[in-house]
């Protein structure tokens, strides 16, 4: 894009004017000012810059190629994104800040201010802006639109195998920061308005009591390798206690009171938490008393495996056990609320052992309840002969 740099006087006898700039947008001409003000003189109108020598041409100069530049990066910006800009569109991207070179840089400084951002929720959005940084290296944050959503959310299915559940999570995380841009005035529009997620139906993947008690007698009998028997107990512990594999690393044997223990989720701690009061099962008591050993402080996991690794080896003991299903860590608090649900009823005693905030959260195992319905209307009915 041509852009002309010019001296514009207020009336031709004047010796000083104020360089001003011109250029096209779809064959509409745009005049601007830079407000600096020279001496005719000391103006070369063929280079269109100040003569040297001249006072501040250095300075001045420097000034007018940043102007042509950041014209010239625009529009080469739009064309890149296939984009064909109207003189107002042009003109916002224009003036819009320009102190980031990409969305990371962005995204980085918000995070880098955010004292609020805790230990855990930095770890997951790293997670998604390694993948964002994967996808879309150098993301600049006007090209973020619906279609970029649109494809973002395809690759993080096919490419990464997320399923719809986690690449809901990672989208949520990308809006978070997209609209922070928005609000502080690098885009114009949300691209998230009117922009959907595809509907999804709650997956829960639990163990049945029959399964569960499997395990039990297969952790009894245990004949495994370390690995394996760190995996299958963890696993057993998590089922008998309602814990995410995270709230029970962090949990000590301090927490552990007369008859429940207490504890804070992990995953709020930037939020007002509040105390979580658990009761402890029997099967939870000897699971912790074989843990934690002749202990009296201090954490009640102790050197486990990683969290990858006990996956790994949960695959392994599923096998064994004859149950087909994708057991993993997290199958642990799903299966307590399951069963808990399916044995009490009391979804709201739930709500609180699990520490949701909205029992929107704790529905997912209402499945349980609505299974519990047909079978009890069945088990009612079911013999009058009509």
């Amino acid at each position: 894009m041509n852009v002309t740099f010019y001296i514009r006087k207020t009336n031709k006898e004047d010796e000083v004017g104020t360089v001003s700039y011109s250029f096209y947008v779809k064959r509409e001409k745009v005049n601007r000012t830079t407000k600096l003000r020279v001496h005719e003189k000391d103006w070369d109108e063929r280079r269109e810059r100040l003569r040297r020598g001249a006072e501040h041409a250095a300075d001045y100069n420097l000034i007018l190629d940043k102007i042509a530049a950041r014209i010239t990066d625009v529009e080469v910006r739009f064309r890149l994104m296939n984009r064909n800009p109207t003189r107002e569109t042009f003109m916002r991207a224009l003036f819009r800040p320009c102190d980031y070179d990409n969305f990371f840089d962005y995204v980085d400084s918000i995070r880098a201010r955010d004292a609020r951002l805790g230990v855990s929720t930095r770890k997951t959005e790293k997670t998604v802006f390694d993948k964002l940084r994967q996808f879309r290296p150098g993301l600049a944050i006007e090209e973020i639109d619906r279609q970029f959503l649109d494809e973002f959310l395809a690759w993080l299915m096919k490419d990464r195998d997320n399923n719809l559940n986690t690449a809901n999570k990672n989208i949520s995380v990308l809006r978070k920061y997209v609209l922070a841009a928005k609000r502080d005035g690098y885009i114009d529009t949300d691209p998230f308005e009117g922009w959907r997620m595809p509907r999804r139906q709650p997956s829960v993947v639990f163990l049945t009591e029959e399964e569960l008690q499997r395990l039990v007698e297969m952790y009894r009998d245990s004949n495994y390798d370390y690995l394996h028997h760190r995996a299958l107990e963890t696993f057993l512990f998590l089922c008998f206690s309602s814990l995410h594999i995270g709230d029970a690393r962090q949990l000590t044997i301090e927490q552990y009171g007369d008859g429940t223990f207490t504890y804070r989720r992990k995953k709020l701690e930037t939020r007002t938490m509040t105390d979580i009061i658990v009761p402890i099962s029997e099967p939870m008591r000897t699971l912790t008393a074989n843990m934690v050993g002749t202990r009296r402080r201090g954490p009640v996991i102790v050197g486990a495996p990683s969290d990858q690794a006990m996956n790994r080896a949960l695959k392994d003991i599923a096998d064994d056990a004859r149950i087909n299903k994708n057991l993993s860590l997290k199958v642990g608090r799903h299966t307590f609320a399951t069963i808990f649900l399916r044995r009490t009823h009391d979804l709201l005693s739930l709500k609180s052992i699990l520490g949701h905030a909205d029992i929107k959260d704790t529905l997912v195992y209402a499945h349980v309840m609505d299974e519990d319905k047909r079978t009890g209307v069945h088990t009612a009915f079911g013999e009058f002969d009509v």
